[in-house]
This record gives structure tokens, sequence and C-alpha cells, in this order.
């Protein structure tokens, strides 16, 4: 029964998203990579009233330490500082991550929260480049199969080269906690370089 209840609110998030996709006003498409991973996501922003609803689907791939899959609910809204707006929601992620010989199943919802800060309302439309940064956590009783915590902090630059278009650096540090018969951790810290498109 808890199995069917946490699969059941990890779908929220992917419904909405799914069923934004009709009511968006803007989307934004993301691709990034390294060396060893392969980061994309899809962004669907709808208007309400005062705030904005933002949900996406995304997923870094990582051959040999991980492959995750990602879907959010948050709401959007200007915050005390122009060009300053803040996200708060729910980010799941379901997937699975490998060290050495061990493997884990991971599932979870985690409480996200993210600001981000474009220079360009603020300075110059010559400064065409957005700052952000988010962080997600999910506890014990929210992760799901292997998992026992899980922690995700993202830092993001976006340097807008067209109008619908900019180069993207952003860097990810993740924490996976695995409660099996040995407690183990997986942690990856990294950075990825790629595009993002704006519609």
């Amino acid at each position: 029964m808890k199995k069917i209840i946490i699969l059941f609110v990890l779908l929220i998030p992917m419904c909405i998203s799914v069923s934004s996709v009709s009511y968006a006003d803007n989307f934004s498409f993301k691709l990034l990579a390294n060396r060893s991973a392969i980061d994309s996501g899809l962004d669907a922003v709808i208007h309400v009233k005062d705030s904005n609803l933002v949900t996406g689907i995304s997923g870094v791939y990582n051959e040999n330490d991980y492959k995750i899959l990602f879907a959010k609910a948050m709401v959007k809204n200007e915050l005390f500082i122009d060009g300053l707006q803040g996200m708060i929601g729910f980010k799941g992620a379901w997937g699975e991550a490998e060290k050495h010989q061990r493997k884990g199943d991971m599932l979870n919802i985690a409480f996200s929260l993210s600001v981000a800060y474009d220079l360009s309302t603020v300075y110059s439309k010559q400064v065409p480049v957005t700052l952000s940064a988010g962080v997600s956590f999910s506890p014990q009783p929210l992760c799901f199969q292997d998992t026992d915590e899980f922690f995700e902090t993202l830092a993001e630059i976006d340097w807008k080269v067209l109008e619908n278009a900019a180069l993207v650096a952003r860097y990810r540090y993740i924490e996976i906690n695995f409660d099996e018969r040995t407690r183990w951790e997986k942690t990856d810290s990294t950075g990825y370089l790629g595009l993002k498109f704006s519609f």
C-alpha cells in the first residue's frame, strides 16, 4: 500500500507536466553534457493569477554512476528585488545508482526551493545573463525502495545569445544515501555545458 501511495504522489508532478503542455504560456528545453554524462529537461510555465506554475520533466544519465528521471511541480513568484524570482514546490526522482559492486534503486519526493536573478533587468540589456541556484531535499519518510535520503543542489549561469537561445553552464552536487544490508552513499559533483531553447 505504501508503494502505491508514493508512486501515485510521484506521478502527480509528471501528470501535471504532461497535461500542462496544452495550457502552457511558454516552454524551455535544455540539453547539457560533459565527458561522462548527459543532462536534459523540458519545463512548461503556466500563468496563474499573480504567480506562475512551473512543471517539468528532466533526466541525467551517467553510464557508470547513476540514471535519474526527475519530475517537478513548483510555484514561481517575483521576490522583493527587481529581477529576482523564487520557486518553491516538489521534485520527484526515480532511478538507480552504482558504486563499485553496489547498486541501489531510488524513488523519492523532495522539497525543492530555487532562486533566479536576471541581471539584464537590473543593469542593462547588454548583460543578458541569469544566475540561478536551487536545492532539493528528501528526508527518510519521503524516500522509498533502497533510498534512505536524497539531496541535490544546482547552480547555473544562462547567457542569452539569441532571442530564444542561451548558453548554459551548470554545476550539480548530488548525494544519495542507501539503506541496504550495509549502508552506503553515492555522491557526485560535476559541471555541464550546453544550450537552452525557449519557445
